[in-house]
């Protein structure tokens, strides 16, 4: 549990460095190799690495009764017992403290209508009856886009406050009701799978897809739309509703559909009551089963997601095993409709098992709550002679159901490497449930029994998402992002000698250090907004009149790291890292669509932004790899090619090592500033052009800096930074150089701003004076 596959990421042998504390457990962790976001928490640990209905209960599950999670940047990085794993917490994050609660992975919802969120509990008739008084009627609201974010913002609101990070959802025929259920999906950092809706009879024509054409038109613009979008967790289903709903021109090219886009899931309804299986077979008389409809039309196979499947027969669950077809077991749903108990027991045999999941199927079902729907899930097994242990019912809504969406690899799991969605379970969360629990034989199978049938959304005392908490019990609103700050610009004064205090722009918000620049007639500036997907906005100022900053418009990337900007042959350069890559946009003020698409600078790993500028008829970058070395790079607009990475060296030979570097061109030669360490001075070096790089020398006073920045103005070379100790937020501090004088004025502060989240400011010049950025604390 606790050997080398539990290290962090880049750790060393004195652990990660100082870290900035973000008040809910999370940390920003900054020097080495880049910041991180570091969360980590302690508490009764329980987790799957096989199927308990296969290997049994004591194979499949992990327990640490006393055991440490540590999340880096929204992944696992140990997950073990708590004195092994102390000494890798990192100095300055707090340790949440979760010892009275059960820690699972997040609640994985294998089959969910979020459409069907504003007519749950109404009053329940048989299916075919059902969808026509209730559901159907409630999914044409969603033509409605306003009701559509509505609906969505509640649903996942919902799912996380029930412990669920992930789930596979039923949208509409509407493209809108997928648009913004993604979109709200990658505003709370969830994983979610879902589709347009593909129907094309047996429902009120203003619900019914126009023609087949039509829908698969709209799907794969969508699944480019969305699939896999970069900054988000969004994975595409493509979604006939089900074989009574679809002629066989629509289950026909659907079938083409998915073998187009084989990365995408399918996901449809199939026998979940006995006058649905019926009408089927008279509709699809050629067709030997009623699950053959789907197989015939080339939609069964791995990433198949079934949802129901009560009056399956034997020979058709030999199908679903052959195939690779998953099921949802929809227990809650099956018994408010009366449709028939799911056969669990067949299912998950041995000797021929079918994947199967848990799935609440809001509406049919009652509740969003997985616990609910364990409970429900107990008693439909022991009505069929099966009742269900503890262990396989949180095995089925965690892993299982990742199983059956084919991302047991992702989620599911607190296996390192694993995305760092978990749920915090508390069993005092009622009286009844801390009676029963006090009461019971203290095991882990005993507690988690006790919370499956006694426990609801109140149990869960807290929801992780990606290592960041997105609900709390008790909070009337919970923040859903990795950090949330003001936008503030503040501008130096030459006459005074001072700069204006915060001027903060409410309407944006965000963290990490802002790249500022001017270019075009306007100050540029990128930064990342509370889920770090990249945004832009423009300061447009004229004459002595005030200036104004343009709505933010998104750049459609996430970076895990802050940005560079630098103008450069008539373009606007964008520099930042993405998964490990160092990535860039640039822009044309000329063109509609003035931000291009991504390239990648090849040949170097980077988790921090590079540093960029224009010298000398090229464009700079300076970036660090994983062992904090420094490289350069060039590029030449005229050639469109990169000279290639090159190790920075200083003039005795060695890389420069350190973090956070900033260069900037001035007075004929290129200067450097970067921070060495957590507790060493700021240091810069120059070098004249066609010469040797300067002597490396400390910026004295400027210890604790992580983001030093550098830009020249009014014939002076001006640097700033932020003094961070103990892991907390000192203040910000300016210095000057001269062409004449190299040397920096000692470090001052600036007591008109504040800046906040260990982000660092953002410095150039533009209009004819000096202009920072910054999210202020």
């Amino acid at each position: 549990m606790n050997g080398p596959e539990n290290m962090l990421p880049n750790e060393t042998s004195n652990g990660l460095e100082n870290a900035a504390e973000e008040g809910d457990g999370r940390s920003v962790v900054p020097g080495g190799s880049g910041a991180r976001t570091v969360t980590a928490v302690r508490g009764r640990l329980v987790w799957f690495c096989d199927d308990p209905f296969l290997v049994g209960t004591g194979a499949a599950m992990r327990h640490e009764k006393d055991g440490l999670l540590i999340c880096v940047d929204g992944r696992i990085a140990y997950s073990g017992p708590y004195q092994d794993g102390i000494g890798r917490v990192p100095e300055g994050v707090k340790v949440v403290d979760y010892r009275h609660c059960v820690i699972t992975p997040g609640f994985v919802d294998s089959h969910v209508h979020y459409t069907q969120v504003g007519m749950v509990a109404s009053y329940g008739e048989k299916l075919i009856n059902w969808l026509d008084k209730f559901v159907y009627p409630e999914g044409m609201k969603y033509s409605d886009k306003k009701y559509a974010e509505e609906g969505a913002e509640l649903f996942c609101k919902e799912l996380l406050r029930n412990g669920t990070t992930t789930a596979l959802v039923f949208t509409s025929t509407y493209p809108h009701s997928v648009d913004v259920l993604f979109d709200r999906a990658a505003k709370y950092g969830m994983r979610i799978a879902a589709g347009k809706v593909l129907m094309d009879r047996n429902a009120p024509e203003a619900l019914l897809d126009r023609s087949v054409e039509e829908a698969m038109e709209q799907t794969r613009g969508l699944i480019d739309k969305w699939h896999n979008k970069a900054g988000t967790r969004n994975v595409y289903a493509v979604m006939p509703r089900f074989p009574l709903a679809c002629t066989r021109d629509m289950l026909t090219e659907a079938g083409r559909l998915w073998e187009e886009y084989p990365s995408v899931l399918m996901h449809s309804h199939i026998a979940e009551n006995a006058d649905e299986v019926f009408e089927g077979r008279k509709l699809f008389p050629e067709c030997r089963t009623y699950l053959d409809v789907l197989d015939d039309h080339g939609l069964l196979r791995a990433g198949t997601v079934l949802a129901h499947g009560v009056h399956l027969t034997l020979g058709e669950l030999d199908t679903c095993h052959r195939t690779g077809a998953a099921i949802a077991h929809c227990p809650t749903s099956n018994l408010f409709l009366g449709s028939g108990l799911f056969r669990l027991r067949d299912a998950t045999t041995p000797s021929r098992p079918v994947t199967v999941g848990l799935a609440t199927d809001v509406g049919g079902g009652t509740s969003l709550s997985m616990l609910t729907t364990m409970n429900e899930a107990y008693k439909v097994g022991a009505l069929d002679g099966n009742p269900i242990d503890a262990v396989r019912l949180f095995y089925l809504a965690t892993l299982g159901s990742a199983r059956a969406m084919r991302m047991d690899h992702q989620i599911g799991s607190l296996q390192r490497g694993h995305e760092a969605d978990f749920v915090v379970l508390d069993p005092r969360a009622t009286p009844l449930l801390e009676k029963r629990t006090r009461t019971g034989d203290g095991s882990i199978e005993d507690v988690l029994f006790a919370l499956a049938l006694l426990g609801d959304a109140e149990a869960v005392e807290a929801t992780y998402v990606a290592g960041r908490r997105v609900h709390q019990r008790g909070r009337k609103e919970e923040k859903a992002t990795w950090s949330d700050f003001p936008f503030a610009w503040s501008r130096y004064d030459w006459k005074s000698g001072s700069w204006i205090p915060d001027q903060v722009v409410a309407t944006t918000r965000g963290w990490r250090l802002p790249a500022i620049d001017a270019f075009a007639g306007g100050l540029h500036c990128v930064y990342n907004d509370p889920t770090d997907l990249l945004h832009w906005t423009v300061f447009t100022k004229k004459d002595d009149r005030p200036g104004t900053w343009s709505k933010p418009e998104s750049l459609g990337v996430r970076s895990h790291a802050s940005v560079a900007l630098a103008p450069y042959h008539d373009l606007l350069y964008c520099f930042y890292s993405r998964d490990g890559k160092i990535c860039w946009k640039s822009r044309d003020d000329q063109m509609a669509k003035p931000w291009g698409p991504e390239r990648e600078i090849p040949g170097l790993s980077s988790q921090q932004p590079p540093a960029v500028t224009a010298y000398n008829d090229d464009l700079h970058v300076l970036a660090v790899d994983g062992e904090r070395r420094m490289h350069w790079n060039t590029y030449h607009s005229s050639t469109g090619a990169w000279s290639g990475w090159e190790p920075w060296k200083d003039g005795n030979g060695d890389i420069v090592k350190g973090g956070w570097p900033s260069i900037a061109a001035y007075a004929g030669r290129l200067y450097v500033v970067y921070s060495p360490g957590a507790d060493a001075d700021v240091r810069w070096t120059a070098r004249d052009p066609g010469g040797e790089w300067w002597r490396h020398r400390d910026l004295e006073g400027t210890a604790g800096t992580g983001q030093p920045r550098i830009a020249h103005y009014n014939g002076l070379l001006y640097a700033i930074g932020s003094w961070w100790e103990s892991g907390k937020y000192q203040e910000t501090w300016w210095a000057q150089q001269g062409v004449d004088v190299p040397e920096w004025t000692t470090p001052r502060s600036i007591t008109q701003i504040r800046t906040g989240s260990f982000s660092g400011n953002g410095l150039t010049a533009y209009h004819g004076q000096l202009y920072t950025a910054y999210f202020t604390g």
